[in-house]
């Protein structure tokens, strides 16, 4: 009886065991399946996603490449402008700088030419003056002498009243009468002194000067050279530095830019 109930109780175990080995595979079978598919698919789901995220962001970076190449292309276009109109400007001022210097020197050397031109011209056309201690000259006008020249003593000036030293002679002669050149010369100038009124300076050569005052009428300009005996102009009214000797002309010399005494020099 017992070892019935141990074959039945064995039988029974294993049969369950067996039952139960089936059971399990049947449970493997039915769910490995849908395990693997779902396994599959979010893998299959990562990778789409993961593909996904990899478009994108390549097509980011081929987004942002372009741009950039866009950028740089678009920097290189400016820079190659700045470039052309840089080159443009440094050609254009190196142009200049080129033509400037040029252009100077040829101006430069046109006035050296012209001013070479003017000497050589005037060297032509201006006569020789020879003027020296022996040179005798003429009485600029007809007339005895008011005043003597004198640089060591004072001469009296009756219109002045006083006592001083006398640069010039002063020879009377009457209104209108005709003043002539003492010796041949060159005008320097023709100014209005207060005490000599229209007074005219001549340039005789080797520093030597003439001066000719109280004059109207004045016959010959600046620049002009003229033989002695020429009228340079008239005799005028004196001027009230000279009112009490009466009309006359101041005639001085100097040498150097130094009085020296007229009478020397005349007969």
């Amino acid at each position: 009886m017992t070892k019935n109930k141990i074959a039945r109780y064995v039988a029974n175990t294993a049969l369950f065991a067996v039952l139960a080995a089936a059971g399990i595979g049947v449970y493997q079978l039915g769910t490995a399946p849908l395990d693997e598919t779902k396994i599959q698919d979010e893998a299959s789901d990562e990778i789409d996603a993961e593909e996904s995220e990899d478009v994108t962001e390549e097509e980011s970076v081929k987004a942002e490449v372009s741009q950039t190449d866009a950028d740089q292309e678009s920097a290189n276009t400016n820079a190659a402008d700045a470039e052309k109109v840089s080159g443009a400007e440094e050609n254009s001022q190196i142009q200049e700088e080129t033509e400037q210097p040029v252009s100077q020197e040829t101006t430069d050397a046109n006035s050296v030419e012209e001013t070479a031109a003017e000497v050589s011209a005037n060297a032509v056309a201006s006569p020789k003056l020879n003027f020296s201690e022996d040179t005798l000259m003429d009485w600029p006008v007809n007339g005895s002498v008011l005043l003597d020249y004198n640089m060591d003593q004072t001469v009296y000036f009756p219109t002045l009243d006083q006592y001083k030293l006398s640069p010039a002679i002063a020879v009377g002669a009457v209104e209108g009468a005709p003043v002539t050149s003492s010796v041949k010369g060159t005008v320097y100038s023709v100014e209005e002194d207060p005490q000599t009124g229209t007074t005219l300076t001549m340039e005789l050569g080797s520093g030597y000067q003439a001066i000719y005052g109280q004059l109207k009428d004045v016959t010959v300009s600046e620049g002009e050279t003229v033989e002695k005996g020429t009228v340079i102009g008239y005799i005028n009214a004196p001027t009230k530095y000279y009112s009490n000797e009466g009309s006359n002309l101041y005639f001085a010399m100097k040498k150097n830019g130094e009085p020296i005494d007229p009478i020397a020099y005349l007969p």
